[in-house]
């Protein structure tokens, strides 16, 4: 048993000796017993247990499925979507205006964001331009 392989024990199994696994207890028990190093490290993974000890449990909603689905169904099982309202079916027509005002936003984000790299060629042809143009040959696709 190495310091290394100790540390990924106490890491992966925490301080408690009789977390860790079996074929490899006794040999790290003995480095404990021999190395400072070890027993610090040790006593470092100890606090963090004790911290992670005293971190409360999440509660336990008991969630009712039967319940919930009543509560956004309506009795012939359509989905209601706001207070009483069915969902609209899917229309072949055309997609949703949410969907259509994320295309555009994400469009414009895109747009707005976007910063051509021209290179070092592109320069030069700048350059060989007569004073005062600012046109160039780079195509922006």
């Amino acid at each position: 048993m190495n310091i290394e392989r100790f540390q990924e024990i106490l890491d992966a199994y925490g301080a408690d000796p009789r977390r860790w696994p079996e074929a490899e207890r006794d040999g790290a028990l003995a480095l404990v017993a021999g190395s400072d190093a070890a027993r610090g490290r040790q006593a470092e993974a100890r606090r963090l247990d004790m911290l992670l000890d005293e971190v409360s449990l999440p509660v336990r909603l008991d969630l009712d499925a039967a319940a919930i689905a009543a509560g956004v169904t309506d009795a012939s099982g359509n989905v209601l979507l706001f207070r009483g309202r069915k969902a609209m079916p899917f229309s072949i027509m055309g997609p949703s205006f949410a969907g259509l005002a994320a295309a555009a936003v994400a469009g414009f984000v895109i747009g707005w964001f976007h910063v051509a790299d021209y290179g070092a060629d592109a320069q030069s042809v700048a350059s060989d331009q007569p004073a005062g143009l600012t046109y160039t040959d780079v195509e922006p696709w």
